[in-house]
């Protein structure tokens, strides 16, 4: 089979690369086409993967969204016209979605946030993937596999030593990972960015922590740049490092929700959310199982544990997630 893979922002680098290793073992040609948002295109190249750039980010406007949503099909229309692709396959990916069901390509996508703007997956994909915890869509076209995304990449890491070598961290000192609130997304509210700042200052005033700030976007590199200027505590990361090695090194992880929780979750790093939106399952079920502490006021950030890591056992629920994932998307095509 031809499958078309598209990657529209960081996390899917790491989620969609073992997919495309078992794909391509298996005698599948893989297209790969990639949005400029975040890192992804500096992690593409680090494990010098070959891809079409198509696309950017246009920032938190909602009229600008949707005009760069409609050009990027358009353009992703025209790429695919021609390369007589079998299957389509996403993470969330809407600019996917419409162009291929045009061409007459089924599309395969999934999600693990059951409130995001779901439209155009529900009207044109032919399949969703959905983690295990989905047990009540009734909807034939929801597919649950057996683990959280997480898994496709995180249990068969080679762990990397050097990943800080630029960073000059100390061992002594209490590493934070902090990842800011996603502001550009859809379903972002800003309450989650006033903790974030109170995180921040609550960090620069403590010996023998290091805050190790990842930002989402170039924009919000150069917000957190000035922000933190004339902050001790505080090192901002500027390009793209082999985040799974930083969290294994981590002594806890504060971040306003999304894929980076879930691995340190899943990892056994404590994992402290300043999330605002809505609360989804996947993280419901993780604080339910002592993964996740939510932190929902400027005033909870007192109650943050800023020490050596005292960390859990691995949470493994699927350990073949990559094979099975590719075994569905051969099914599928």
């Amino acid at each position: 089979m031809k499958i078309w893979i598209d990657i529209d922002n960081a996390p899917h680098v790491q989620i969609m690369e073992p997919i495309i290793q078992e794909l391509e073992c298996r005698g599948h040609t893989v297209l790969i086409t990639v949005r400029d948002y975040g890192h992804t295109v500096e992690l593409l190249n680090m494990k010098q993967r070959q891809y079409v750039l198509i696309g950017k980010h246009p920032g938190k406007s909602f009229f600008l969204k949707a005009i760069f949503l409609l050009y990027r099909m358009f353009r992703l229309y025209l790429w695919a016209l021609d390369k007589q692709i079998d299957l389509a396959f996403g993470h969330g990916s809407r600019s996917m979605v419409l162009p291929a069901r045009l061409l007459g390509i089924p599309v395969v996508t999934m999600y693990d946030y059951e409130y995001i703007a779901d439209f155009l997956f529900k009207r044109f994909a032919k399949v969703i993937l959905m983690p295990f915890l989905f047990t009540n869509l009734k909807d034939k076209k929801y597919i649950l596999f057996p683990g959280l995304k997480e898994e496709i990449y995180l249990w068969k890491h080679e762990y990397i030593k050097d990943w800080d070598e630029e960073f000059n961290i100390d061992k002594n000192d209490v590493l934070v990972i902090l990842r800011p609130p996603a502001s550009m997304a859809h379903y972002h509210n800003p309450e989650a960015e006033e903790i974030f700042m109170e995180v921040i200052k609550e960090i620069s005033t403590k010996d023998g922590v290091l805050g190790l700030l990842i930002p989402r976007t170039k924009a919000q590199k150069e917000e957190m740049i000035e922000l933190v200027k004339d902050m001790g505590g505080i090192r901002i990361l500027t390009k793209a490092v082999d985040g799974i090695s930083m969290l294994k090194d981590a002594d806890l992880v504060i971040g306003g929700g999304g894929t980076i929780n879930r691995e340190a979750a899943l990892l056994g790093v404590p994992v402290y959310s300043i999330f605002q939106g809505k609360r989804g399952k996947v993280d419901k079920w993780l604080e339910s199982n002592e993964r996740i502490t939510f932190i929902n006021s400027i005033y909870e950030v007192k109650k943050i544990q800023f020490k050596k890591k005292k960390r859990n056992n691995p949470l493994v629920i699927c350990k073949n997630m990559k094979k099975l994932l590719a075994d569905m998307l051969e099914s599928f095509g």
